[in-house]
């Protein structure tokens, strides 16, 4: 094959080889954020590990399978399901490396900040995001009386019937407010929620 052809060929091959990983990437991410919502009973069944975590850094790194992954670090502050050390570490695709950025809409996460995680079990490349993705990442923010959670979602509708009926005064006052005052919990209540959904 004469040099300038063999060149074309590689090139070829190299941007199908790219366009079918980003297939691959792309079908994931589409299948994790068109299926329908998932309660909380759903997301702690789908979870190997649930943990109360601070992030400590984030690092960028090249991957052979992928090309980048961006590794988090996290002080574990609790855990509910799951085994493990004091530290835990989430490996997800994307990233920005050398000028080059590549964003599979995964969750992300900042150093310093705290949150509760519902992960499942690693993939073949070693690979993990949150159950349902964002659906699985709630955040731990300051409120007026402590901490609470949240993830955006009303937590009318992640609660079964059942949760609902059998909530504590504070959640099954929280759960009578407005769907915009219904998106945090409080942090403690929301443990003591998760403890008793992964004790089943």
């Amino acid at each position: 094959m004469k040099p300038h052809r063999l060149k074309a060929y590689g090139s070829r091959m190299l941007a199908i080889g790219v366009t079918l990983l980003w297939s691959t990437f792309a079908g994931i991410n589409a299948l994790a954020t068109s299926v329908l919502p998932l309660d909380l009973d759903q997301i702690t069944a789908g979870a190997q590990h649930i943990v109360h975590v601070r992030c400590t850094k984030n690092e960028v790194q090249r991957d052979p399978a992928i090309g980048v992954v961006t590794v988090t670090t996290f002080v574990v502050l609790d855990r509910v399901k799951g085994e493990g050390t004091s530290t835990f570490t989430v490996r997800q695709p994307g990233g920005e490396l050398d000028g080059i950025a590549a964003d599979y809409h995964v969750p992300k996460f900042s150093a310093g900040s705290e949150y509760v995680l519902f992960m499942p079990p690693t993939s073949q490349l070693g690979l993990a995001s949150p159950v349902g993705l964002s659906q699985g990442s709630f955040a731990v923010l300051q409120g007026p009386a402590g901490k609470e959670v949240g993830n955006g979602r009303d937590f009318a509708s992640l609660l079964s019937d059942a949760d609902r009926a059998t909530a504590i005064p504070r959640v099954a006052t929280r759960l009578q407010r407005t769907p915009s005052e219904r998106s945090r919990l409080d942090l403690t209540d929301f443990m003591t929620l998760l403890r008793t959904k992964a004790a089943k």
